[in-house]
């Protein structure tokens, strides 16, 4: 059987239609490339302040926090998961993708491990590590949790949080140059 050289262009592009829009279909970034630290020029308790305010301004709840180490673990259950397919589900800040088959997702949660490390006085550095977890239930049973993976939004957004949060803190200038008269008396 012999087919036009029409059904074939039309086959092919369809073809290499569907390899290339296939491509663009988003994936989350690796782990590894996801910007989770900075460095700042303030005193360590300004920073740590800061951090705590942060938190507290996004709502989340601190579960454990150890001044003298740095770290603070903190969690997240008011995150919105949403449908965005008949199975398929994600949310803000992470893919969660499908559960189980005769399994449905009901709530996301958010933990966080924040590390405030003092590099020198005026040097300090705060790293996040964000991960998500749905609950998976089966009729009206939890059956546990489904990793979900991050798409790399939270942690550069807590990292604005307290870049904002830390300019409210910058105390007063050291310029005294605005206090100078300046018409000439």
């Amino acid at each position: 059987m012999r087919t036009s050289p029409t059904v074939f262009a039309v086959g092919v592009t369809i073809a290499v239609g569907v390899f290339f829009l296939g491509g663009c279909a988003s994936f989350p970034p690796p782990k590894e490339t996801i910007p989770n630290s900075r460095i700042y020029a303030y005193g360590y308790n300004d920073v740590w302040e800061s951090v705590l305010a942060t938190l507290s301004e996004l709502n989340i709840q601190v579960k454990t926090m150890e001044k003298e180490s740095g770290t603070i673990v903190a969690e997240d259950n008011t995150i919105v998961l949403r449908q965005y397919e008949p199975g398929r589900f994600d949310s803000a800040y992470c893919f969660c993708g499908s559960p189980k088959r005769y399994h449905f997702f009901k709530g996301l949660i958010g933990d966080y491990t924040i590390s405030v490390t003092r590099e020198t006085d005026v040097r300090i550095s705060v790293s996040i590590n964000a991960s998500f977890r749905a609950s998976q239930y089966s009729e009206e049973r939890f059956t546990g949790w489904f990793p979900c993976l991050s798409k790399g939004i939270f942690e550069p957004m807590f990292l604005d949080r307290l870049d904002s949060q830390l300019a409210t803190r910058r105390g007063p200038s050291r310029n005294f140059d605005w206090w100078k008269p300046r018409r000439g008396y």
